[in-house]
């Protein structure tokens, strides 16, 4: 499988990640990231409600501002949050912006009845 792009967080602008935050599915993933670490990205989309095509084009979103970073071995798919990198070059943003976020919808049947 071909390598994806994976934007350097010391070139992107601060609009750029303002404006990939502003999607409150992207911002469902950066969240469900933040709170559950490296995860496997079915995971990710049943954690978020979305499918499998839809997410593909947020994801691609989120890597090009530098926010995610995915990884393919084999069949098995994982992204994880780039909340180090990101912090150097713009410190507490995530806090700041995840801090008033919804919290990103858990998996089926992991809810409390």
């Amino acid at each position: 499988m071909p390598e994806v792009f994976h934007a350097d967080p010391k070139d992107v602008t601060l609009p750029t990640i303002l404006a990939a935050l502003s999607d409150p599915l992207r911002l469902s993933i950066v969240s469900f990231l933040a709170n559950h670490g490296e995860s496997e990205c079915n995971a990710i989309y049943q954690g978020v409600g979305t499918s499998k095509t839809n997410a593909s084009h947020h994801f691609r979103i989120l890597r090009e501002a530098g926010l995610i970073r995915r990884h393919h071995e084999g069949q098995k798919q994982t992204a994880r949050l780039r909340r180090d990198e990101v912090d150097e070059y713009f410190p507490h943003l995530l806090d700041a912006v995840l801090a008033n976020a919804v919290p990103s919808v858990e998996p089926s049947g992991s809810e409390e009845p």
